[in-house]
């Protein structure tokens, strides 16, 4: 079983991903990474859905530096940027220049409550599977949604830098570059997410069966990866599936949200969603124009 078809729905729903021409043109152009750049900002707007000068001016950045290394947008919100770029070589310098401008413009006072992700990824290398992009960018989607690190990038980038660069390496130590063996376990970890996510049912034991893992090795494989407990991840997938559902239900009840996701109570739905995002999902909708 191709493991992308499982994950794609994930990306798809966080980005509102079109599959129009655009994408067609992208692969024509010679396109060949995928960038995935998120921020928590999104979750912190002033009332009357207002933009803070932070946000501002940190979109204004990232406008310029993806112009500067040649990426080329093909969806942005006000917390998710999806960049194609023809170089690994660009990808990487472009994110390690918008993370130093991310920590720069960040107010003090508020590092804590900010964070910026950023995934990378390069379209399979055999062209003639069918929507090869869309497989970057589920990739992309899964490494800056779950992996722990600030800026990471798959295996596949790891080759194109050093085939672009006579073989000079990528800077372990500002950037995680994953090995396969990890890349292989973040895919099957969000598969089995994926089918199972939204039954309340669903806990660490049934995930450790379906990864055919005991509970010792599971722990230890998902907190390296992902910095999380197992039971903290499977909370973690519920709850950005979540966010996917608010947007989705336009008129949808917060009751409805939280079953859909695997949650059998709202109340602790709510408590779930405010502990990660500092925020109640009451008042995310009325933030947020859908």
């Amino acid at each position: 079983m191709d493991f992308y078809n499982d994950t794609l729905s994930l990306a798809d729903e966080a980005l509102e991903l079109p599959k129009g021409n655009q994408f067609v043109l992208a692969e024509i152009n010679g396109f060949k990474v995928v960038m995935i750049l998120e921020t928590s900002s999104y979750l912190h707007r002033l009332e009357a859905n207002q933009f803070s000068i932070f946000t501002q001016k940190f979109h204004k950045s990232i406008s310029k530096t993806l112009k500067h290394f040649e990426g080329e947008v093909l969806k942005e919100d006000d917390h998710t940027y999806l960049v194609v770029f023809t170089s690994a070589t660009n990808a990487v310098l472009c994110a390690l220049k918008i993370h130093a401008n991310f920590k720069y413009i960040t107010p003090k006072f508020d590092k804590d409550g900010r964070r910026l992700k950023i995934g990378i990824s390069s379209f399979p290398g055999d062209k003639t599977k069918s929507n090869p992009i869309f497989k970057a960018i589920a990739s992309a989607s899964r490494i800056s949604s779950f992996v722990k690190d600030e800026l990471v990038v798959s295996p596949g980038i790891k080759v194109l830098y050093e085939k672009e660069n006579r073989n000079a390496r990528i800077d372990r130590e500002l950037v995680r570059v994953l090995k396969p063996r990890e890349e292989t376990f973040l895919n099957r970890l969000v598969t089995c997410c994926a089918k199972m996510y939204s039954n309340p049912d669903f806990n660490v034991t049934a995930l450790g069966t379906q990864m055919q893992l005991g509970q010792s090795q599971l722990y230890r494989k998902v907190m390296r990866l992902t910095g999380k407990a197992p039971s903290n991840f499977i909370r973690e997938y519920k709850l950005r599936r979540a966010i996917g559902r608010l947007h989705e239900h336009k008129h949808g009840t917060i009751s409805q949200v939280a079953r859909e996701s695997g949650f059998r109570n709202p109340t602790y739905f709510s408590k779930c969603f405010n502990d990660r995002f500092g925020i109640l999902p009451s008042k995310y909708i009325q933030q947020h124009s859908f």
